[in-house]
């Protein structure tokens, strides 16, 4: 007769070989997976190298900012350097020669030259190039003026008939090149016994001529300006 005892002690050890059989097949199983079920590490090469990509643009785009700024300052300190400013001054008295005479002074008080395109009055909604044409608009016929006074001279060629009597000095002011801290007479016309009332009608109306000036700087840039300080930036002068 069989031993029952022993058939089940043999049972329970095929079992527990099984059991390590199948416990083996799986390790091996899962050695044997592909690495790419596997966990890869975040920190890899690719990443570096983006990482390092990533931190060169950085910089990069930080230099190019500063030399930017840089460049930036270095051109508003040029500009500054050659930043001319012109106005315009009347004036009813000449006190270097002592002596009562109507001026309208075209000055440069900014620091770089200025190359003057042109000069414009306004008088009554009017606007004149010609600085004749505006005194006779506004106060007198300069033509009759000067055709006066040279009449006079023709017949008195010993006595100088301009200076005795008052003659209209006036300045081309186009295209010209005005430095820093120079001054251009744009009118004179001094007082005498002969034009007293010429003298006062501009006297009374100077006031009421405005000036309209464009100029440029030595680094072409350009200003538009009224000669009483309202000054303007402008691509060109027309």
């Amino acid at each position: 007769m069989d031993n029952p005892q022993q058939d089940a002690s043999c049972s329970t050890v095929k079992s527990e070989q099984d059991s390590n059989v199948e416990e083996q097949t799986k390790t091996t199983q899962q050695n044997t997976q592909p690495a790419s079920n596997q966990r890869k590490a975040w920190f890899t090469n690719e990443r570096l190298n983006l990482f390092l990509a990533l931190c060169a643009i950085i910089i990069s785009a930080a230099s190019f900012y500063a030399t930017y700024l840089q460049a930036n300052a270095a051109e508003r300190q040029v500009k500054a350097a050659t930043w001319p400013w012109l106005e315009v001054m009347t004036g009813n008295f000449n006190e270097e020669k002592n002596l009562s005479e109507i001026t309208f002074v075209l000055s440069n008080s900014g620091s770089g030259p200025a190359i003057v395109k042109y000069v414009k009055y306004h008088y009554n909604d009017q606007s004149y190039l010609d600085i004749y044409k505006v005194i006779s608009a506004c106060c007198f016929d300069t033509q009759a003026y000067e055709t006066q006074l040279q009449t006079l001279q023709d017949d008195s060629p010993d006595i100088n008939i301009f200076e005795a009597f008052g003659w209209i000095m006036t300045s081309a002011s186009d295209n010209r090149l005005l430095a820093s801290g120079s001054k251009l007479k744009l009118f004179g016309f001094k007082q005498t016994g002969f034009n007293e009332t010429q003298w006062d009608k501009v006297n009374d109306q100077r006031f009421n001529i405005k000036t309209e000036i464009c100029y440029c700087s030595l680094l072409e840039q350009c200003y538009l300006s009224d000669g009483r300080g309202d000054v303007k930036e402008i691509e060109q002068c027309k």
